[in-house]
């Protein structure tokens, strides 16, 4: 016996089987069972969603010898020669090669002749926006007013093409998208019955991949079979359809936030050698930036993106470097990106390399009421914002007046930025901040590495200190030392930063090895239960060990 593929094996022969289109199967099961059907039909919606297999379905239920039930039973000869496709009281039409006005005139004389075995003879015409204009208004007549024993189904993904004249003699049904959830559940009832050994995330990445579309959904389930055998991880649905790896769209992302062209470049030149089209990794990323913006819009929102806690907390922490209108900016580079790679004809790399580049480089969004907030603070300091907020601002340069001391010049006032920080940004330059932070003060220097940057919000900086850290915070917070630190945070990252530091009891003292040391780890708490003196001294003085240092 040949082999049957997934999509036709499968295929609903029950209404109730019908997956994700309960609003239609409901209504056509109530119209059966009250003997209200119409005398025609318009299924539309997107392929692969059960527009032709309801078709049948209800095809077999009028038809069927127990019939009109909503539940036929599959087993009469009416019911087997409907699902073979033999059935001579079911017609099946392909508008797309049967478009003439010709066509249907011939299928106008034959709707006179009644049912050779059934009770209805029924007429589905698939793709029927395809036909002409001729064609639709030589069937006008024969829709509006059909012999009884005549039924007409049509079905679409192009429901705006077809004719209104047409619309208003139909009653409409509208196919939807079926869910994330219910095609991994399909997915996985199929994976079970061919005892394919799946797992969930790879049943998710398929899911995801057909787009709501479960015809699409078991096409992409029969090509891993053959792919992988009965063995089928994430791997093998990325390596099987060339797909690109989540992982790969984080670092993508992590490193747009944290302003690296360099490490752009060198991923844009990983998709090109391991095969990838860009045009799908373009749509795979425009999908990966609506979670973001899902997420930067509320984040409360998340339980609509069917996605397990591991990885909406690593969407959430991507969220947090971008503001909505930023994740806008760089969806719309995306796509003006999908729209060149097909139309331009430049060459693909460059395409990529461009946009790679754009969006590191792009700033983050100001809007407009911020600026007059900032013009409002600081008027005299309005030319010295930075370049991306006033494009060629020109810094004034103030010469000493003929006669005048230093001291008669107006005093500059301090720097005001636009630009706005992100963690990405933050942790990719923060050492060499504590390094310029550590020629200036090093004991300051010092203290603050005790503490761990966690959050950057409206750049506002959150530094904790561990549960032993008091000490510490209040030598950072007092004014002079504080006036340091956020002087030397601004003008390192040319940003308005702010800090506020914060102590986490829970949060165990970190073990740090001074240079003196050469770098060597040093095990403190280990050092400290064996050293009596050393902790006694600790008790009285409420201290800590913030390094070891050698003494020759």
């Amino acid at each position: 016996m040949s082999y049957i593929v997934f999509a036709r094996k499968y295929r609903p022969q029950k209404f109730e089987d019908v997956v994700g289109q309960e609003h239609v199967t409901r209504t056509l099961r109530n119209a059966i069972r009250n003997n209200r059907t119409g005398s025609g039909y318009l299924f539309c919606g997107p392929r692969g969603t059960g527009k032709t297999t309801c078709a049948r379905l209800l095809a077999k239920a009028l038809n069927c010898v127990h019939g009109p039930t909503p539940d036929p039973c599959g087993e009469c000869p009416a019911c087997i020669e409907i699902t073979k496709g033999s059935s001579l009281d079911v017609l099946e039409i392909d508008a797309a090669s049967n478009t003439g006005v010709d066509d249907i005139r011939t299928l106008r004389e034959n709707v006179r002749y009644l049912p050779t075995g059934g009770k209805k003879r029924i007429y589905i015409i698939d793709e029927v926006h395809r036909l002409s204009g001729a064609a639709f208004d030589a069937l006008l007549k024969t829709l509006e007013e059909p012999p009884e024993h005549v039924l007409f189904i049509f079905a679409t993904t192009e429901p705006m093409k077809v004719p209104e004249t047409i619309l208003s003699r139909t009653q409409r049904f509208d196919f939807k998208r079926v869910s994330l959830s219910d095609l991994i559940g399909h997915l996985r009832r199929i994976a079970d019955a061919e005892k394919l050994n799946i797992d969930d995330a790879a049943i998710a990445l398929l899911a995801r991949k057909a787009d709501g579309s479960v015809r699409d959904s078991l096409s992409l389930l029969d090509q891993l079979a053959a792919f992988a055998g009965d063995e089928i991880g994430e791997a093998e649905v990325i390596e099987a359809l060339g797909l690109v790896d989540r992982q790969f769209l984080f670092d993508f992302t992590s490193s747009i936030a944290a302003k690296e062209s360099a490490k752009l470049l060198e991923l844009v030149r990983r998709i090109f050698d391991s095969g990838i089209d860009p045009r799908d990794f373009v749509a795979e990323y425009l999908e990966h930036l609506r979670v973001i913006l899902v997420l930067t819009t509320d984040p409360s929102t998340g339980d609509i993106l069917n996605l397990n806690a591991a990885e909406l907390e690593e969407y959430q922490q991507q969220a947090e470097n971008f503001s909505v209108g930023d994740v806008i900016r760089l969806m719309k580079m995306a796509a003006d990106l999908n729209r060149d790679l097909k139309d331009s004809g430049l060459d693909e790399r460059l395409l990529m390399e461009m946009t790679a580049v754009k969006m590191a480089e792009m700033e983050a969004t100001v809007k407009f009421e911020e600026v007059l907030s900032i013009m409002n603070q600081n008027p005299a300091g309005v030319a010295q914002t930075s370049p991306d907020l006033f494009n060629g601002a020109q810094k004034k340069k103030s010469s000493p007046v003929a006669g005048g001391s230093s001291s008669a010049l107006p005093k500059t006032p301090p720097p005001v930025y636009s630009r706005s920080v992100n963690i990405a940004i933050l942790n990719n330059g923060w050492d060499s901040f504590m390094a310029v932070l550590k020629q200036k003060n090093r004991m300051l220097a010092t203290q603050l590495s005790m503490a761990d940057l966690t959050a950057a919000n409206d750049n506002q900086l959150t530094l904790v200190f561990p549960s032993s850290g008091e000490v510490n915070r209040q030598i950072v917070q007092r004014a002079e030392n504080l006036s340091l630190i956020t002087s030397v945070l601004r003008e390192h990252f040319k940003a308005n930063i702010s800090i506020r530091f914060e102590i986490d009891p829970d949060k165990p003292t970190p073990i740090r090895a001074t240079e003196e040391n050469n770098g060597s780890s040093v095990d403190l708490k280990k050092l400290v239960e064996e050293s009596p003196r050393i902790r006694e001294l600790m008790e009285k003085v409420n201290g800590e060990i913030i390094g070891v240092k050698k003494i020759k």
